[in-house]
């Protein structure tokens, strides 16, 4: 009999807002859906509910997510949420703003690595459903994140050009191996985190990214593109960069994937294919596909 293989497993987070991490998610799911014809459910654990908006427009909310789909039910009603259908082949468990609330209740409560233990308990029904799970976190290293990070087998740590950005990737790994050698197994003493860090950048300017060298492009950018080649060279966990395009800034604003504007006229001219190029490539990396 065949065993059913296990789906994967992938977040996004890093201690920093603005980074791109609910769009990289979002594009990400439908690059697994539209390009790779896979299944992905998606589940939002950030309390501004970014990705949920992409889905489902504020406006809509009280009437297309109902009390058992959202992200509450993991530590509140001892539920398995129920995943609303968004697109073909992908499903969203929507975020809920009162998730922050319950920080408290997760700390001090049964709940603290509930999600874990949903997970395992769940683990071979989940891979018969879906190809990929991705969870989208708030920017932080609270109790609830954790209890994702810990399920994850993969975690995106996403830097942009900022002073600190690249040493926050050190951070995230940091705080990976610090819940490896806290969540264990009792008897066997061996860790239920088995989560690997990738890193990559996100919104550089194209010119810097092809030039590093010789472009007039900005020069934190220039800096920013040849320290994170040096890192890619020594580290395989570098994966890559994001190009800062205008087809990603119009995906967001007209509530489309990066994957939807290359069919569309406006938005696959000459100087964008690149771009789709190699954001599809770091896709593939991303997703060991």
């Amino acid at each position: 009999m065949n065993e059913t293989k296990k789906a994967q497993v992938t977040s996004a987070n890093i201690t920093k807002g603005g980074v791109g991490k609910t769009t990289i998610i979002y594009n990400g799911a439908y690059f697994l859906t539209m390009l790779k014809l896979k299944k992905v459910l998606i589940a939002d654990f950030d309390f501004q509910m970014n990705l949920t908006n992409r889905f489902i427009p504020v406006n809509q909310r009280k009437d297309l997510i109902k009390p058992e789909n959202d992200v509450l039910n993991f530590f509140k009603n001892d539920i398995i949420p129920e995943p609303i259908l968004v697109d073909d082949n992908l499903w969203l468990i929507p975020g809920n703003p009162k998730l922050e609330e319950l920080l408290d209740d997760v700390k001090n409560g049964k709940q603290r690595n509930y999600l874990l233990q949903w997970y395992y308990s769940n683990m071979e029904k989940l891979s018969e459903q879906y190809d990929f799970i991705l969870f989208d976190t708030h920017n932080d290293h609270n109790m609830i994140t954790d209890n994702i990070l810990a399920v994850s087998d993969k975690v995106i740590a996403i830097a942009d050009v900022d002073g600190d950005s690249m040493s926050m990737l050190a951070d995230e790994v940091n705080h990976i191996n610090k819940l490896k050698k806290l969540i264990v197994n009792p008897i066997t003493g061996e860790s239920f985190v088995n989560t690997k860090v990738v890193k990559i950048g996100n919104k550089i300017i194209a010119d810097a990214a092809k030039h590093p060298d010789t472009s007039t492009a900005n020069v934190d950018h220039r800096n920013f593109v040849k320290a994170f080649n040096q890192m890619m060279e020594v580290d395989d966990s570098f994966l890559g960069y994001f190009w800062e395009r205008g087809p990603l800034a119009k995906a967001k604003t007209e509530n489309k994937s990066m994957f939807h504007l290359k069919n569309d006229a406006r938005y696959n001219k000459k100087n964008n294919l690149e771009f789709y190029k190699k954001s599809e490539e770091l896709f593939e990396k991303i997703f060991d596909l």
